[in-house]
């Protein structure tokens, strides 16, 4: 029977069946969905309990930049659309976001829950949901013990001093270097390296409204790659004692609430339950010993780049991103003299247990033998949480398939590069070793701010 006749049945649109309504809505684009509770409250009611009720996570989106001469752009202080890039569906959606966060935050992390962690202009850090709208402020920065804020008499951060060190790899000790001033807006280039949410907030009801609840969030900071955690109602940033690690990609469990599989630079892989008592520190745990690949790049952090992937429960994936400088060779856009360095290559390194006692290795795969551990699903790394995501093909011509790595430029991050160079952003096909700028936004890559990032999407909040 068409939907038609079934209005037509009862007395209007209203009175459709809800197992029919929330099957309609499951198939609806995003920006669908947000208008379908304004149509009646029996469709309100609906999409309530499908927003609810459904774990499957939506097409991840890319968030472009956007284009500072088109009409309506977002304005300093004000608010703006904010376009995002649905793979699946090879289109672009313009959603509109809160006061000041298109023209004035950079996105530092994602998570798969539809949060994007952003540092606005004063280089304080916030949670959004840039389907809903829904924010969150989390801890002042100046609450990481290297980082002292100066006021205005208006209260307002006019500058920071940020407290620098390196490691003495004679003595084993940290040196540490004379204090640098930074304006309110600079600072976030300098700390923030990756933000991965571990619980994804919630709102609770309390005497003085609505407020948000049960969120956790590891930082990944400078100076020396250090992390820092902090729980909702926590007043500020706790940094965890980890000396002589240094830190780059985390991410949460499957199937373990609070625990978080964390890897430092040499590819050494620690478990942390951040759950575990006494909070705020987690027990931590070895998983996996140090994993090397074969360029001479892997020493060096700019030319090689390393992700975390947790592919089922347990089974890890890494995934060094090898980068090299842009030359004449590269055609697609943005065009080579606007970018200082291009991904040139992958490579992959699975995680083997040896069983009941422990114990393990790393094994790399390349050609059908990522293909098979990847099992036709396709890998979103960046700044955004690194995930293994399932691919359907049956769409109708979208970029999205399967076997292959997105990325998104993830730094090293200045002013400068985020506003005047053009961003790394691409698709790497693990069959031909291709990389080439997702189809359909080539043009808006050559807009810089802000750096792209992917999204994915959730009604939840």
């Amino acid at each position: 029977m068409s939907m038609s006749k079934l209005a037509a049945a009862g007395d209007g649109w209203a009175d459709l069946p809800r197992d029919l309504l929330e099957s309609v809505l499951a198939r609806l684009p995003v920006p669908d969905r947000l208008r379908f509770p304004a149509v009646c409250t029996a469709w309100q009611s609906a999409a309530a309990t499908g927003a609810s009720g459904s774990n499957a996570p939506l097409s991840p989106w890319l968030m472009l930049p956007f284009n500072p001469t088109a009409r309506g752009r977002p304005r300093r202080g004000g608010g703006g659309d904010a376009r995002f890039l649905s793979l699946a569906e090879g289109r672009a959606y313009a959603i509109r976001q809160p006061a000041s966060v298109v023209s004035e935050h950079v996105c530092v992390g994602s998570s798969p829950d539809g949060w994007l962690i952003t540092a606005d202009a004063s280089s304080e850090l916030h949670l959004l949901n840039p389907v809903t709208g829904a924010q969150v402020q989390l801890p002042s920065v100046a609450t990481l013990p290297f980082v002292d804020a100066t006021r205005g008499a208006d209260g307002c951060v006019e500058s920071y001093s940020l407290r620098r060190c390196f490691a003495d790899d004679d003595c084993g000790d940290e040196v540490l270097i004379p204090p640098e001033t930074l304006a309110p807006d600079r600072l976030r280039y300098e700390v923030y390296e990756k933000a991965i949410v571990v619980s994804a907030p919630r709102r609770l009801a309390s005497p003085s409204g609505e407020t948000w609840g049960g969120y956790a969030l590891v930082l990944i900071c400078q100076p020396l790659s250090r992390v820092a955690v902090a729980r909702a109602g926590d007043a500020g940033w706790t940094q965890l004692d980890t000396p002589a690690r240094c830190w780059v990609d985390a991410v949460r469990a499957a199937g373990a609430d609070g625990v978080v599989y964390a890897m430092d630079t040499a590819g050494r892989v620690e478990a942390w339950d951040m759950d575990a008592t006494p909070a705020p520190a987690p027990s931590r745990a070895a998983i996996a010993p140090p994993c090397r690949c074969s360029a001479r790049a892997c020493a060096m952090s700019a030319a090689c780049r390393r992700y975390l992937v947790e592919l089922a429960p347990g089974h890890l994936l890494q995934v060094h991103r090898l980068r090299g400088a842009a030359h004449a060779g590269y055609t697609w856009e943005p065009r080579p003299e606007h970018v200082e360095y291009a991904t040139t290559g992958a490579e992959l390194f699975e995680w083997r247990a040896a069983g009941a006692g422990g114990g393990g290795r790393w094994a790399r795969v390349d050609g059908e033998g990522a293909s098979c551990v990847l099992g036709g699903r396709a890998l979103f790394l960046g700044k955004s949480a690194s995930l293994c995501v399932p691919v359907d093909c049956s769409g109708s011509g979208g970029e999205l398939r399967g076997n292959r790595v997105y990325f998104t430029d993830d730094g090293p991050w200045s002013h400068e590069r985020c506003h005047e160079v053009a961003p790394d952003v691409g698709v790497l096909d693990l069959a031909d070793g291709s990389y080439r700028p997702p189809r359909g936004a080539a043009r808006d890559l050559l807009w810089k701010w802000p750096p792209p990032v992917w999204v994915f999407p959730s009604l939840a909040s």
